[in-house]
């Protein structure tokens, strides 16, 4: 369905900030709701912290000014089959460095699979020194080149041998059960002792019906809780997933002071 004349005048009096896009102060209603209409459509989601909508897909680098232009050309929302990976929500990194235990500068910190690298970026405006895995070279391209990790490694994460050097593991792993839990329990053998492991996960990981759901419950119960997020947890809009659906999350937390009894390799 194409969008109508007020909707595209008011689209093309928006302003796009990176992933941003901004309406005009003085968006009339029916401007305002059309654009919002053909936006979400389009992959992106209203923010209350930003006053904005942002294509999180998209987050921190990416330009939304080449999808309303799009939008704007086609006169109707666009199908992105290719939005790829979904970056952690800004405000859940800074939840996430918050309640991060005893985290101070100077720490060694890694982001496995880091997307955009909005969890690296946190970190380091924070004083760590953060390394990241990203198996795409286009995302590990902009995130050496907009330094915000110390080392950026082009690979896919679960081939990296693993080394316990590091103080802290921050993580947003694949959605699907299965992997998701295979990344956090590998990334887990990254941490030196007493180290900490945070991951975004989504609702329900720990119930997952296969072998590798109880090596990880296993892991959970000698070394970690879970922290389960709301609605008013997500001051960015909620969480998506690569498809576009709206997912329930929660914060695992793992301990590493005993890494012999890590489960074995998965």
């Amino acid at each position: 369905m194409q969008i109508s004349k007020v909707t595209h005048a008011e689209l093309k009096r928006a302003t796009c900030e990176g992933p941003l896009v901004r309406l005009h102060d003085n968006a009339t209603t029916p401007g305002s709701e059309g654009v919002h209409r053909v936006l979400t459509r389009s992959g992106a989601t209203w923010s209350r912290r930003h006053r904005a909508y942002v294509f999180a897909d998209l987050f921190p680098f990416g330009q939304a000014a080449e999808v309303v232009r799009l939008i704007l050309d086609r006169r109707c929302a666009v199908n992105r089959p290719d939005r790829g990976i979904v970056s952690c929500p800004q405000s859940i990194a800074e939840t996430i460095w918050d309640d991060l235990p005893g985290v101070r500068k100077g720490w060694k910190v890694l982001e496995p699979s880091a997307g955009h690298g909005i969890l690296a970026a946190e970190g380091t405006s924070r004083g760590c020194a953060v390394d990241c895995y990203e198996i795409d070279e286009h995302r590990a391209t902009e995130i050496t080149r907009a330094r915000i990790a110390t080392n950026v490694t082009t690979t896919d994460f679960l081939t990296v041998t693993a080394q316990p050097t590091y103080d802290a593991v921050v993580m947003y792993p694949p959605h699907r059960r299965d992997l998701a839990i295979q990344h956090v329990v590998h990334a887990y053998r990254f941490l030196r002792p007493g180290g900490v492991l945070t991951a975004l996960v989504s609702l329900g990981l720990q119930n997952a019906a296969s072998k590798r759901g109880d090596q990880f419950r296993q892991l959970l119960n000698r070394a970690g809780y879970l922290r389960s997020l709301d609605e008013a947890d997500f001051e960015d809009g909620p969480l998506l997933s690569p498809t576009g659906l709206r997912l329930s999350a929660q914060l695992v937390y793992l301990y590493a002071d005993d890494q012999e009894t890590a489960p074995d390799q998965m």
